[in-house]
């Protein structure tokens, strides 16, 4: 009997989420020459969009995702929950107004997150955590001159042992900090034919640094770290209105390598796009 009622209770809930996906992927666009078409993608609404809102990085074993306050871990279906932390951002960060976690990456078991007071962008943070609970390690003062207008994403580099940022508008030149201290070591300078703008998300694979972007034709770069040259790896087919998000790598069954999310253009839901391009490196 219980289980009966259980049954009529979750049908309408069950019945909302089939219809808000619908409504979420009628916004997708038929295929445009030149843009690189996902290999399959997984649609989040609701709650389970708001928790994958932000970035997105893995360890090989699992995805670990992040949102405004907090920080998701699941299997790699992207679906499978196995830890979640609500308020990842520590009380003396909130208390100056810090209520932005951007992109996230992940190096030595530990997910490093930037966290930003957004919209003001006094207050700049990397943070760190243990991958296995996802409860914070530490985390440290970013330096506000090298970070115009925010630090919107970070990425791991395990060959030198680094970590990667940059402000947000108009990339000039990557920062590059020290993954052991979060101390500040030098710059990349950048050299591109085009304007890498709105970077959201970064991710190292095989050597190569890849940057996706929120706005315009929703890019993927390839930037050489050792030269700082920058190519267009691939461009999505995103709607208008669509915000693109943060970006990892991870070669899977399917033959997908690239998975990057993108907020809906009606923003009641979040694409998980899994991409299969022929990797670009900026050599």
């Amino acid at each position: 009997m219980l289980n009966s009622v259980l049954r009529i209770l979750k049908a309408p809930f069950f019945l909302l989420f089939a219809l808000v996906a619908i409504y979420v992927n009628n916004g997708d666009l038929p295929a445009k020459e030149d843009f690189l078409e996902p290999q399959s993608t997984q649609t989040f609404v609701l709650f389970d969009a708001l928790f994958r809102a932000q970035g997105v990085t893995n360890d090989g074993e699992y995805f670990y995702f992040s949102w405004n306050y907090g920080l998701l871990k699941t299997e790699l279906d992207g679906e499978t929950v196995v830890r979640q932390n609500l308020c990842a951002i520590p009380f003396d960060l909130l208390k100056l107004g810090c209520g932005h976690i951007g992109g996230i990456t992940y190096y030595n078991g530990r997910i490093y997150a930037t966290i930003e007071d957004s919209k003001v962008f006094k207050h700049l943070y990397m943070a760190r955590y243990d991958a296995g609970t996802l409860e914070l390690i530490d985390y440290k003062a970013l330096p506000l001159e090298r970070h115009e207008n925010g630090v919107p994403w970070c990425a791991a580099n395990p060959d030198e042992g680094v970590i990667y940022s940059a402000r947000r508008d108009r990339i000039e030149e990557l920062n590059v900090y020290d993954a052991e201290t979060m101390e500040f070591i030098r710059t990349v300078p950048l050299t591109s034919d085009f304007p890498v703008h709105k970077v959201q998300g970064g991710e190292m694979y095989d050597g190569t640094l890849y940057l996706a972007v929120s706005r315009d034709r929703h890019a993927v770069f390839s930037v050489d770290v050792s030269t700082g040259r920058v190519k267009i790896a691939f461009e999505r087919n995103l709607a208008d209105g669509s915000e693109g998000e943060g970006i990892t790598a991870l070669p899977m069954d399917d033959g997908s390598l690239f998975h990057v999310l993108d907020i809906a253009k009606i923003k009641l839901g979040v694409h998980f796009r899994h991409y299969t391009p022929d990797v670009v490196r900026a050599e």
